[in-house]
């Protein structure tokens, strides 16, 4: 059974969401999320005319994910290019040493902005 939760925090007065994700992002649960992270990035990314103040930033809190494959990977890599073209910034915090290990093999440190700690990322 595959694990994974994701649970959204929007902040108004510093235009930024973050998005903490745990568990194992995986063939099993990338499908399911990318959806949702598409709406955030839709509904409240740069180019969403209809906001008056669109985010700045989207911060995946990635510290509690144990997990991540090719297919979470492609979600994450998605996500980032569809923030970018919107001028959003996308940011990944402090990924476990696992994950950590994927992104190093799969060359994802040149496309995503990883950052060591939630604070820095929210700086």
């Amino acid at each position: 059974m595959h694990r994974f939760d994701a649970t959204t925090t929007l902040s108004s007065d510093r235009h930024l969401a973050v998005l903490a994700i745990a568990g194992d992002l995986d063939l099993g649960t990338a499908d399911a999320f990318w959806p949702d992270l598409e709406r955030l990035l839709n509904t409240h990314a740069g180019n969403a005319v209809y906001l008056k103040d669109p985010l700045d930033a989207v911060v995946l809190d990635a510290t509690s994910l144990e997990f991540l494959d090719s297919s979470g990977l492609r979600v994450l890599l998605r996500g980032a290019r569809l923030a970018r073209g919107d001028g959003t910034d996308f940011r990944l915090v402090a990924p476990h040493p696992a994950v950590r290990r994927v992104l190093e093999l799969a060359g994802a440190f040149r496309a995503l902005d990883v950052r060591p700690s939630l604070p820095e990322a929210l700086a």
